[in-house]
């Protein structure tokens, strides 16, 4: 399991799971104690997880949700547009529960994602139309390179492991 080092302020995951709660009422979409446990679970945590990442944070509590149920969840929650599916280099379903527009810096030795707001990126639009044979439903910037820990001439990590959970949450990333 990943680590969480910067969690997110617990007055804005619950702010952002009444948002949802509200939003899922207003789709339809059943509001149960395991989907409201995803995705509470996913809005506290910047590092963009993967379900078993998420199946991880919730075992102490939920120790009968399967993978399968986390998995599920996750692929309705992106389906009805209340979360989003992010791309990684490694080709590993990351998730976000920040559906403000913004880009992803994503480092690609080690994996790291972190959020980053680039006004000039995030003005970028095209019309649904505008690319001939292909219907336009939404434009994902990632920004791919390596992190500070991971680029040439970087002082060597100490500890194992990767460091691709720690994100800053749309700072700047730590030299």
């Amino acid at each position: 399991m990943s680590r969480l080092d910067h969690p997110r302020p617990a007055a804005d995951v619950a702010r952002r799971a009444a948002d949802f709660e509200r939003a899922c009422r207003a789709r339809g979409v059943r509001v149960t104690p395991q989907r409201v446990a995803v995705y509470r679970a996913l809005a506290a945590d910047p590092t963009h997880p993967t379900a078993d990442v998420v199946l991880g944070r919730l075992r102490a509590t939920m120790p009968s949700l399967s993978p399968a149920s986390v998995y599920r969840i996750l692929e309705s929650l992106e389906r009805e547009g209340l979360v989003r599916r992010v791309g990684t280099t490694d080709g590993v379903a990351r998730y976000d529960a920040n559906l403000e527009r913004h880009q992803h810096l994503v480092c690609r030795k080690c994996g790291r994602m972190t959020d980053f707001r680039a006004p000039e990126l995030s003005s970028l639009r095209l019309a649904p139309r505008s690319v001939p044979g292909f219907v336009v439903e939404e434009l994902d910037v990632r920004i791919v390179g390596r992190c500070a820990r991971c680029a040439p001439g970087a002082p060597p990590r100490r500890g194992r492991g990767r460091h691709n959970q720690q994100s800053q949450g749309g700072k700047e990333w730590p030299s």
